[in-house]
């Protein structure tokens, strides 16, 4: 393979498959280790905690919520919900609709790869929806002893793949570790931001029909605070228009 081959990296979590089954879950079992006697415990005070985590912290809402909640029984109660998220995690993943056709359309320009922090089991799971076979190389953070935003991990990419930076592009969903780490790095990336109603999830139970409206009303990711050098070079809020975001990401500036 010569070096130079554009690559096109993808995230998994919010781009291949859902993850907002796991984070419900994970408020979930916060909620149930909370003492039933504990003001922290009524629903009301509960679910305003959860989506003031959410608008301001996103990703670390989890952590946060549960130190609120728990405090030093934390650590306890994270070590526990990983453990039952583990051995859930194929009753909870589901892929995100309309990648494939998507992911096919790209793979007749360039070569495509995954750069994940994923378990993996994530490995099984796209290959039961057709979805591995369409990736030249595959990089997940349980296989390596780095995880992203750690540029290392980004290196080891660029690496297999046998590129320089500025021929490999990331698509991910989050700024702190796909786009910014990327950018510094000098690739390019596309920012996919696909709303909770369009990524195909209906749940069944209570605290899914709790949790999901809180998800909805989320704002996107806000580009402000970013250097420029750090910043998306596209958005995309669904697979249809990661096609042309990508197209456009690679005619930029670097």
């Amino acid at each position: 393979m010569a070096r130079g081959q554009r690559i096109v990296f993808f995230d998994v979590g919010n781009v291949l498959i859902d993850e907002d089954p796991f984070l419900c879950e994970s408020f979930r079992l916060i909620h149930r280790a909370i003492p039933t006697t504990s003001p922290k415990a009524q629903m009301e005070r509960y679910l305003t905690l959860v989506e003031r985590a959410l608008r301001t912290h996103l990703h670390l809402a989890v952590e946060r919520v549960g130190y609120r909640s728990l405090g030093k029984n934390w650590p306890k109660v994270r070590r526990a919900i990983g453990v039952e998220l583990d051995r859930r995690w194929w009753n909870l993943a589901r892929p995100i609709p309309g990648a494939r056709g998507a992911l096919e359309r790209l793979k007749a320009q360039w070569r495509l790869g995954i750069l994940a922090n994923q378990p993996p089991q994530v490995l099984e799971f796209l290959e039961k929806e057709g979805l591995l076979e369409l990736f030249d190389v595959v990089i997940l953070d349980s296989q390596h002893s780095v995880s992203k935003p750690d540029p290392a991990i980004y290196r080891i990419a660029l690496e297999e793949a046998k590129v320089d930076p500025q021929d490999a592009l990331m698509v991910g969903d989050r700024l702190d570790n796909d786009v910014v780490p990327a950018r510094r790095l000098g690739m390019r990336a596309v920012l996919l931001w696909i709303p909770t109603r369009e990524k195909g999830w209906e749940p069944r139970d209570e605290w899914g029909g709790l949790l999901r409206p809180i998800l909805e009303r989320l704002p996107a990711p806000r580009l402000e605070h970013l250097l420029p050098r750090e910043r998306p070079m596209a958005v995309a809020k669904n697979w249809e228009e990661v096609g042309e975001a990508v197209a456009n990401a690679w005619m930029a500036e670097i």
